[in-house]
């Protein structure tokens, strides 16, 4: 990566730092990484706006959260309308909203995981046909229930070097007064050296996960129809050193 990028970032990032605490620019959980974008689009004197999203691709999180980095979301390319199809034949229904079906489930290449005592999610990664797919079992009989779900190779590279080749990763204190949430922006890391290959062998060692998020508006004039908050592959916080060469800054 060019050392201005990295140069004109981490100056952008420490006088941002030193603003203390900011209000948020949006609500729910996207407001820390919408806050800090803008945040560095109207910095005085920033002449790598555009390196920025040409070379780094900016992810952030709450400090103390349990959350996961998300690498990026994509829905399998196999069948169409997957998503549909796995909340229609695998999900639960809603509580509030129960003609809707949701399904929330984190899914591992190491073993099938549980998912409301009736299904059970595995990834299955075949680098001879290029595919990672989504094995789903019953569990009261263990039979396959269906293998047809499927990311291609393709697909997923395409995605890796685009999202995942260079990361700056921040995070930040939050607070909330008077119903306003506020964000003190304190560390950031760049994040580099996924290939896709590293991708494939960190997806079969269970270093990246598939994450399942197909819920529902709760709010809104969308409240009560299905709504994808991001299904995607992520890692684990205490796992990035272990996908990703980490650089502080």
């Amino acid at each position: 990566m060019d050392k201005k990028v990295v140069e004109g970032f981490k100056r952008d990032f420490l006088a941002i730092k030193q603003k203390g605490f900011v209000p948020s620019t949006r609500t729910h959980d996207t407001g820390i990484g919408k806050t800090f974008e803008d945040l560095v689009g109207i910095h005085e004197n920033n002449n790598y706006l555009a390196d920025y999203k040409d070379e780094l691709e900016i992810k952030s999180s709450r400090d103390l959260s349990e959350s996961m980095v998300t690498l990026f979301t994509k829905s399998p390319s196999h069948p169409l309308k997957a998503n549909s199809f796995i909340r229609e034949h695998y999900g639960k229904p809603d509580s509030d909203f129960t003609a809707v079906k949701i399904v929330h489930s984190t899914v591992s290449a190491t073993n099938f995981n549980t998912f409301e005592n009736k299904w059970g999610f595995k990834i299955n990664v075949s680098e001879q046909l290029g595919l990672i797919s989504l094995i789903i079992k019953n569990l009261k009989t263990a039979e396959v229930n269906d293998s047809q779900i499927y990311f291609t190779f393709d697909d997923l590279k395409e995605r890796v070097e685009k999202k995942c080749k260079h990361v700056a990763y921040v995070s930040a204190e939050p607070k909330k007064e008077n119903g306003k949430e506020f964000f003190k922006f304190n560390k950031a890391v760049l994040l580099s050296g996924l290939t896709f290959q590293k991708f494939v062998d960190c997806v079969k060692k269970g270093l990246i996960v598939y994450d399942i998020r197909l819920g529902i508006y709760r709010s809104g004039k969308m409240k009560g129809k299905p709504h994808d908050h991001g299904s995607g592959f992520r890692v684990l916080k205490r796992n990035v050193d272990k996908v990703f060469d980490v650089q502080e800054l």
